[in-house]
Protein backbone atom coordinates (compact mmCIF):
# COMPACT_ATOMS: atom_id res chain seq x y z
CA UNK A 1 0.00 0.00 0.00
CA UNK A 2 1.46 3.36 -1.02
CA UNK A 3 2.07 6.10 1.54
CA UNK A 4 0.33 9.38 0.84
CA UNK A 5 2.53 12.53 0.92
CA UNK A 6 0.79 15.73 1.92
CA UNK A 7 1.92 19.10 0.54
CA UNK A 8 1.14 22.38 2.34
CA UNK A 9 0.19 24.81 -0.42
CA UNK A 10 -0.88 27.57 2.00
CA UNK A 11 1.98 30.14 2.10
CA UNK A 12 0.63 31.53 5.39
CA UNK A 13 0.47 28.19 7.14
CA UNK A 14 3.13 26.63 9.37
CA UNK A 15 6.57 26.07 7.84
CA UNK A 16 8.45 22.81 7.95
CA UNK A 17 11.70 24.60 8.94
CA UNK A 18 12.52 27.21 11.62
CA UNK A 19 14.90 29.43 9.58
CA UNK A 20 14.62 33.18 8.89
CA UNK A 21 13.10 34.52 5.73
CA UNK A 22 15.04 37.18 3.82
CA UNK A 23 12.64 39.86 5.02
CA UNK A 24 13.12 38.85 8.66
CA UNK A 25 16.91 38.83 8.26
CA UNK A 26 16.86 42.33 6.78
CA UNK A 27 14.69 43.55 9.66
CA UNK A 28 17.17 42.14 12.22
CA UNK A 29 20.10 43.75 10.41
CA UNK A 30 18.23 47.05 10.31
CA UNK A 31 17.51 46.94 14.05
CA UNK A 32 21.18 46.14 14.83
CA UNK A 33 22.35 48.99 12.58
CA UNK A 34 19.97 51.37 14.32
CA UNK A 35 21.22 50.34 17.75
CA UNK A 36 24.84 50.76 16.66
CA UNK A 37 24.12 54.21 15.23
CA UNK A 38 22.55 55.20 18.56
CA UNK A 39 25.34 53.74 20.71
CA UNK A 40 28.39 54.98 18.80
CA UNK A 41 27.91 58.70 19.62
CA UNK A 42 27.36 57.81 23.26
CA UNK A 43 30.50 55.67 23.32
CA UNK A 44 32.43 58.45 21.57
CA UNK A 45 31.30 60.98 24.17
CA UNK A 46 32.20 58.60 26.98
CA UNK A 47 35.71 58.12 25.58
CA UNK A 48 36.12 61.87 25.08
CA UNK A 49 35.03 62.46 28.67
CA UNK A 50 37.46 59.84 29.98
CA UNK A 51 40.33 61.36 27.97
CA UNK A 52 39.48 64.83 29.27
CA UNK A 53 39.50 63.59 32.87
CA UNK A 54 42.79 61.75 32.39
CA UNK A 55 44.36 64.85 30.84
CA UNK A 56 43.14 67.01 33.74
CA UNK A 57 44.82 64.60 36.13
CA UNK A 58 48.06 64.92 34.12
CA UNK A 59 47.90 68.69 34.42
CA UNK A 60 47.20 68.60 38.14
CA UNK A 61 50.17 66.27 38.62
CA UNK A 62 52.46 68.66 36.76
CA UNK A 63 51.10 71.70 38.58
CA UNK A 64 51.77 70.05 41.94
CA UNK A 65 55.26 69.15 40.74
CA UNK A 66 55.75 72.82 39.84
CA UNK A 67 54.73 73.89 43.35
CA UNK A 68 57.25 71.46 44.84
CA UNK A 69 59.91 72.76 42.46
CA UNK A 70 59.20 76.36 43.48
CA UNK A 71 59.35 75.40 47.14
CA UNK A 72 62.82 73.89 46.64
CA UNK A 73 64.09 76.75 44.46
CA UNK A 74 63.32 79.94 46.38
CA UNK A 75 59.99 80.41 44.63
CA UNK A 76 61.35 80.33 41.07
CA UNK A 77 59.11 78.89 38.36
CA UNK A 78 60.10 76.33 35.73
CA UNK A 79 61.24 77.45 32.28
CA UNK A 80 60.68 76.53 28.64
CA UNK A 81 63.56 75.21 26.57
CA UNK A 82 62.30 73.15 23.61
CA UNK A 83 62.69 75.04 20.35
CA UNK A 84 60.35 75.67 17.41
CA UNK A 85 60.91 76.77 13.81
CA UNK A 86 64.67 76.60 14.24
CA UNK A 87 64.74 78.96 17.24
CA UNK A 88 67.72 77.99 19.39
CA UNK A 89 66.79 77.37 23.02
CA UNK A 90 68.40 75.52 25.92
CA UNK A 91 66.72 72.15 26.30
CA UNK A 92 68.52 71.51 29.58
CA UNK A 93 66.38 74.10 31.40
CA UNK A 94 63.11 72.89 29.86
CA UNK A 95 60.46 71.97 32.44
CA UNK A 96 60.10 68.51 30.87
CA UNK A 97 63.58 67.84 32.29
CA UNK A 98 63.72 69.92 35.47
CA UNK A 99 60.39 68.65 36.80
CA UNK A 100 61.17 64.95 36.35
CA UNK A 101 62.48 64.40 39.86
CA UNK A 102 59.17 65.76 41.20
CA UNK A 103 56.66 63.87 39.08
CA UNK A 104 58.61 60.62 38.80
CA UNK A 105 56.81 59.45 41.93
CA UNK A 106 53.50 59.75 40.04
CA UNK A 107 54.23 56.86 37.65
CA UNK A 108 56.09 59.05 35.17
CA UNK A 109 58.66 57.30 33.01
CA UNK A 110 62.20 58.51 33.57
CA UNK A 111 62.93 58.58 29.83
CA UNK A 112 60.19 60.80 28.41
CA UNK A 113 61.77 60.97 24.97
CA UNK A 114 61.88 57.24 24.29
CA UNK A 115 58.77 56.36 26.30
CA UNK A 116 56.41 59.33 26.66
CA UNK A 117 54.37 58.50 29.74
CA UNK A 118 50.71 59.15 30.32
CA UNK A 119 51.62 61.97 32.67
CA UNK A 120 53.26 64.01 29.92
CA UNK A 121 51.02 62.82 27.08
CA UNK A 122 47.32 63.53 26.79
CA UNK A 123 45.37 60.37 25.81
CA UNK A 124 43.65 62.43 23.08
CA UNK A 125 47.01 63.39 21.57
CA UNK A 126 47.17 61.84 18.08
CA UNK A 127 50.13 63.88 16.86
CA UNK A 128 52.18 62.11 14.14
CA UNK A 129 55.38 63.68 15.51
CA UNK A 130 56.13 61.45 18.49
CA UNK A 131 59.49 59.67 18.42
CA UNK A 132 58.05 56.67 16.55
CA UNK A 133 56.52 58.94 13.88
CA UNK A 134 57.78 61.68 11.57
CA UNK A 135 59.86 64.75 12.55
CA UNK A 136 58.16 68.10 13.08
CA UNK A 137 58.29 70.25 9.90
CA UNK A 138 60.83 73.09 9.75
CA UNK A 139 63.09 71.59 12.43
CA UNK A 140 66.83 71.17 11.88
CA UNK A 141 68.12 68.91 13.26
CA UNK A 142 64.88 66.94 13.05
CA UNK A 143 62.85 67.26 16.27
CA UNK A 144 60.15 65.05 17.75
CA UNK A 145 57.34 65.66 20.18
CA UNK A 146 58.30 65.00 23.81
CA UNK A 147 55.14 66.07 25.57
CA UNK A 148 51.56 67.11 24.90
CA UNK A 149 51.97 70.11 27.16
CA UNK A 150 53.69 73.48 27.33
CA UNK A 151 54.00 76.38 29.76
CA UNK A 152 52.75 79.94 29.67
CA UNK A 153 55.52 82.14 28.27
CA UNK A 154 54.49 85.00 30.59
CA UNK A 155 55.79 82.92 33.49
CA UNK A 156 59.18 82.22 31.89
CA UNK A 157 61.98 84.26 33.46
CA UNK A 158 63.80 84.65 30.12
CA UNK A 159 60.99 84.89 27.57
CA UNK A 160 58.28 86.92 29.32
CA UNK A 161 56.96 89.26 26.59
CA UNK A 162 56.73 92.30 28.86
CA UNK A 163 59.57 93.68 30.98
CA UNK A 164 63.36 93.29 30.94
CA UNK A 165 64.75 89.87 30.05
CA UNK A 166 67.92 89.92 32.14
CA UNK A 167 67.14 92.01 35.23
CA UNK A 168 65.97 90.53 38.54
CA UNK A 169 64.22 93.82 39.35
CA UNK A 170 60.94 93.24 37.60
CA UNK A 171 58.72 96.27 36.97
CA UNK A 172 55.17 96.32 38.35
CA UNK A 173 53.06 93.84 36.40
CA UNK A 174 55.98 92.37 34.48
CA UNK A 175 58.55 89.55 34.39
CA UNK A 176 57.21 86.92 36.77
CA UNK A 177 60.23 84.83 37.67
CA UNK A 178 58.86 83.76 41.05
CA UNK A 179 55.46 82.50 42.13
CA UNK A 180 55.37 85.18 44.82
CA UNK A 181 55.24 87.84 42.10
CA UNK A 182 51.98 86.48 40.70
CA UNK A 183 49.01 88.31 42.20
CA UNK A 184 46.37 85.62 41.59
CA UNK A 185 47.87 82.14 41.03
CA UNK A 186 44.39 80.57 40.97
CA UNK A 187 43.46 82.67 37.91
CA UNK A 188 46.82 82.51 36.09
CA UNK A 189 47.35 79.75 33.52
CA UNK A 190 50.65 77.91 33.51
CA UNK A 191 50.26 74.60 31.63
CA UNK A 192 48.56 74.28 28.24
CA UNK A 193 48.10 71.65 25.51
CA UNK A 194 50.44 72.18 22.57
CA UNK A 195 49.31 71.83 18.92
CA UNK A 196 49.46 68.30 17.50
CA UNK A 197 50.77 69.50 14.12
CA UNK A 198 52.76 72.42 12.74
CA UNK A 199 56.02 74.06 13.85
CA UNK A 200 54.99 74.22 17.53
CA UNK A 201 54.37 70.47 17.82
CA UNK A 202 57.82 69.92 19.39
CA UNK A 203 57.88 73.15 21.42
CA UNK A 204 57.11 73.45 25.13
CA UNK A 205 55.60 76.96 25.06
CA UNK A 206 53.32 79.14 22.89
CA UNK A 207 53.90 82.82 22.05
CA UNK A 208 50.78 84.37 23.53
CA UNK A 209 52.02 87.88 22.71
CA UNK A 210 51.29 87.12 19.03
CA UNK A 211 47.59 86.36 19.54
CA UNK A 212 46.37 89.63 18.09
CA UNK A 213 43.64 90.47 15.57
CA UNK A 214 39.87 90.17 15.50
CA UNK A 215 39.89 86.40 15.98
CA UNK A 216 42.88 85.42 18.17
CA UNK A 217 41.68 81.80 18.33
CA UNK A 218 42.87 81.28 14.75
CA UNK A 219 46.43 82.29 15.66
CA UNK A 220 46.35 80.46 19.01
CA UNK A 221 45.29 77.25 17.24
CA UNK A 222 48.61 77.18 15.33
CA UNK A 223 50.42 76.88 18.67
CA UNK A 224 47.92 75.17 20.98
CA UNK A 225 45.41 72.35 20.49
CA UNK A 226 42.60 74.60 21.67
CA UNK A 227 39.90 72.08 20.64
CA UNK A 228 41.51 68.93 22.05
CA UNK A 229 38.46 68.19 24.21
CA UNK A 230 35.53 69.50 22.19
CA UNK A 231 34.09 72.41 20.27
CA UNK A 232 35.03 73.78 16.83
CA UNK A 233 38.64 73.59 15.68
CA UNK A 234 39.65 77.25 15.68
CA UNK A 235 36.98 79.12 17.56
CA UNK A 236 36.19 81.04 20.72
CA UNK A 237 34.11 77.97 21.61
CA UNK A 238 36.99 75.49 21.28
CA UNK A 239 37.49 73.46 24.48
CA UNK A 240 40.84 72.44 25.96
CA UNK A 241 42.35 71.73 29.37
CA UNK A 242 44.38 74.34 31.25
CA UNK A 243 46.51 74.06 34.38
CA UNK A 244 46.65 76.95 36.84
CA UNK A 245 49.53 78.12 38.97
CA UNK A 246 47.80 77.28 42.26
CA UNK A 247 47.68 73.57 41.31
CA UNK A 248 44.19 73.08 39.86
CA UNK A 249 43.15 72.34 36.25
CA UNK A 250 39.98 73.04 34.26
CA UNK A 251 38.33 72.29 30.92
CA UNK A 252 37.55 75.71 29.44
CA UNK A 253 36.46 77.38 26.22
CA UNK A 254 39.08 79.54 24.57
CA UNK A 255 36.91 82.61 25.22
CA UNK A 256 37.16 81.83 28.95
CA UNK A 257 40.96 82.12 28.96
CA UNK A 258 41.69 84.71 26.27
CA UNK A 259 39.75 87.40 24.41
CA UNK A 260 42.15 90.29 24.03
CA UNK A 261 45.88 90.68 24.60
CA UNK A 262 45.55 93.69 26.89
CA UNK A 263 42.02 93.35 28.33
CA UNK A 264 41.03 89.72 29.00
CA UNK A 265 44.10 87.50 29.07
CA UNK A 266 44.50 84.85 31.79
CA UNK A 267 48.05 84.16 30.61
CA UNK A 268 49.23 87.64 31.62
CA UNK A 269 49.33 87.67 35.45
CA UNK A 270 48.58 91.40 35.45
CA UNK A 271 45.19 90.72 33.79
CA UNK A 272 44.27 87.36 35.31
CA UNK A 273 41.20 87.71 37.55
Amino acid sequence: MRKRVAFNLNPTGPRADSGFTLVELLVVIGVISLLVSLLLPALGKAKQGANRAFCLNNLRTMQMAQLQYANDNRGYLVQAGLSHQGVALEAGVAWINTLQRYYRGSNVESDTLANPSISVRCPSDVSPHWVDGVPVPQTNPPSFRRTSYGINIFLDREMCPWGPRQSLDAPAGGWYAKITRVRKPSSTIQFVEMAYNGPFAAADHPHVENWAGSNPAIVAATMLEIHSHGGPRRSRESISNYGFLDGHAESLRFSEVFRDLTKFNRFDPALAN
